[in-house]
């Protein structure tokens, strides 16, 4: 299945591009709105937490601290977010070309997930840009965010391809999904700390798959420090897990896919 991937690599990088390039056709501005929703998504949080709520960090000068701190998390959940509720219903939305062309089924989940990628990478590249503007200062250690983002869309990708096989079979997965990735958000600390937790809850970090990558980028882009090595070996495990499970459930449902759609 790698090896399709690898083989429709074109296919997938054109349809990622071109998800990029007709997301906004009609539009006066056009593809310029991959720019210009992250640009304001960032404006409209720093005012707010930095002028209006003045929320703070005790250990940190930046008067935007907290507004950098939460779009480090938020920007990666969005597209993490996006590859999987999109990826769920990838082979549905795509029924027509499955049914009449041969192309590999996990080709339609790839391309939604590299344009994710996509997205996230101008996302960032525009929150760069704000953190230098506020003065918060350029570190080293953003050289390990392109990895963190890569690793968490592996993840997303693998679910999606568990997912979308499931989905085709049962038609509601990808409402649950939707909802259940809302709230996986809010056990996530993206817009708290932990250290606004009880004792008694933090424990539940652990057992969260997304901590790991949220966090790591926290900490890379708002305090300097490179990750964890338990982070680091946790995000490739969880990204190496996801995606031979889904290669596995899509292996085994890959025959029975195609008749339901």
């Amino acid at each position: 299945m790698i090896k399709e991937l690898i083989q429709y690599r074109r296919y997938i990088l054109n349809n990622a591009i071109g998800e990029l390039k007709y997301k906004y056709a009609g539009s006066t501005v056009g593809v310029f709105w991959n720019v210009l929703n992250p640009f304001f998504q960032i404006l409209v949080f720093t005012f707010v937490f930095s002028n209006i709520i003045m929320a703070r960090f005790p250990n940190l000068d930046s008067t935007g601290a907290y507004a950098i701190y939460l779009c480090s998390g938020l920007l990666s959940w969005i597209s993490f977010s996006e590859c999987i509720n999109r990826g769920t219903g990838a082979f549905i939305e795509n029924s027509t070309f499955l049914k009449k062309l041969p192309l590999p089924e996990q080709v339609f989940v790839a391309q939604i997930s590299l344009s994710a990628l996509f997205s996230a990478t101008i996302s960032y590249a525009v929150l760069f840009i704000f953190v230098l503007v506020l003065g918060h200062g350029i570190s080293l250690t953003w050289l390990i965010v392109p990895v963190c983002i890569i690793l968490m869309l592996m993840f997303g990708f693998g679910l999606s391809l568990m997912l979308s096989a499931v989905n085709v079979f049962f038609r509601d997965i990808s409402q649950i999904v939707s909802i259940l990735v809302g709230l996986w958000m809010w056990l996530t600390p993206i817009v708290y700390t932990m250290d606004i937790l009880p004792e008694s809850y933090r424990w539940i970090s652990s057992f969260n798959p997304a901590y790991p990558f949220v966090t790591s980028l926290q900490n890379a882009i708002v305090f300097h420090q490179w990750p964890q090595w338990s982070h680091l070996l946790a995000m490739v495990l969880i990204a190496g897990v996801s995606l031979l499970l889904g290669f596995l459930v899509l292996f085994a449902l890959k025959k029975e896919v195609r008749d339901n759609l």
